[in-house]
């Protein structure tokens, strides 16, 4: 229950970050993302949030047979990829499993694509530290606000490149 509570806080900050971001119109700014991360142990959640256009480089919704399989292709990066886009300490063994992913419509013109994941690993994450390597697979992201929050620690970053860590001491 305490994983939920801590869930729901970083939806909260994730949402409070984004309408921070206010470049285009309301929350809504490309290349601009926020991904929030909370454990609770070894056991942890991931919540990706990010404009389409930014993932398979459009928004409308997909009708050719070539839009389908450029949106296909990137979500399937974001389940088959994100070992690689966000790395934890390899000591930690943690085994990051697609929940859910899906495009959701903010208007006719503007889509979101949005992630959950579940994250196990053999010890805390606290005391090591996080690289983030979203742009390897989406050079389109420009920035991806972090906030990572594990027992009685808050951290947060603004990844705007490959490569950027953030220690959890």
């Amino acid at each position: 229950m305490k994983l939920f509570a801590i869930i729901l806080f970083l939806s909260c900050a994730v949402s409070a970050h984004k309408k921070s971001e206010h470049r285009e119109h309301a929350i809504h700014a490309h290349g601009a993302g926020a991904l929030g991360i909370a454990f609770e142990g070894t056991k942890g959640s991931i919540e990706f949030k990010i404009p389409s256009e930014s993932i398979f480089g459009f928004e409308y919704k997909a009708k050719s047979d070539q839009d389908k399989k450029t949106r296909d292709d990137a979500l399937a990066k974001l389940e088959n990829k994100i070992s690689e886009m966000l790395e934890f300490d390899p000591s930690l063994n943690c085994k990051i499993q697609k929940e859910k992913i899906e495009v959701v419509a903010e208007t006719s013109k503007h889509s979101d694509v949005v992630a959950t994941y579940s994250v196990m690993c053999d010890k805390s994450p606290v005391g090591s530290e996080v690289t983030f390597n979203f742009q390897k697979q989406f050079p389109k992201i420009k920035g991806l606000g972090v906030q990572f929050i594990a027992d009685n620690m808050q951290k947060s970053v603004e990844a705007t490149k490959n490569n950027t860590k953030l220690p959890l001491r």
